[in-house]
């Protein structure tokens, strides 16, 4: 998974930073309509891991419009050399300082799923940020592989896409350019 400061998605949107500098009390999220059954774990975020076929996933636990947090990647910062096997599965890497560092997350981020037709990207704080609206009970998703064929690709990353999408890519098996699949 990559965050990068040129992805098209990345600049600075209403209710990231300004929201996060606040106590987690008096964050509040433009959001409605809090399903009923799914928790947010005391996090100040309007989503929640849930039980999947494949494994886990995060949903959105209220309608919430573009521009919404909806988890962060938050833990460890380490160096790729440091990433033991388990941790890089869910490492997210960025750009920091010139150079790539991961974090080993330890928030429900780890469970947002891919799609090729996201409803989300990663912002240069790390945070997952709603690029259309999503509705309560929708799987948050973005794209793991955004980026060039010059960054770093882990064999350990590679699946078969299932999103669905009319233009899904398939086998995900290294970093490509981002392009919106609004058409669908």
């Amino acid at each position: 998974m990559l965050a990068s400061n040129s992805h098209p998605q990345t600049t600075k949107v209403p209710n990231s930073e300004e929201t996060m500098k606040l106590p987690a009390e008096n964050r509040t999220f433009p959001c409605k309509s809090l399903t009923k059954g799914v928790i947010s774990h005391g996090r100040p975020y309007p989503s929640s891991p849930i039980d999947v076929s494949f494994g886990k996933g995060l949903v959105a636990t209220q309608d919430c419009p573009v521009g919404t947090v909806m988890e962060k990647f938050e833990g460890p910062v380490v160096e790729y050399s440091e990433l033991g096997s388990d941790d890089i599965i869910y490492a997210l890497n960025f750009w920091q300082d010139n150079q790539w560092k991961w974090v080993i997350a330890t928030t429900p981020a780890i469970y947002a799923n891919h799609s090729c037709r996201p409803n989300s990207t990663i912002n240069d704080m790390q945070e997952i940020v709603a690029i259309r609206p999503i509705k309560a009970g929708e799987h948050i998703t973005f794209v793991y592989n955004y980026g060039t064929a010059e960054d770093k690709w882990d064999p350990l990353w590679t699946f078969e896409c299932q999103c669905g999408a009319k233009k899904c890519q398939g086998l995900v098996n290294c970093y490509r350019p981002w392009e919106p699949l609004y058409d669908e």
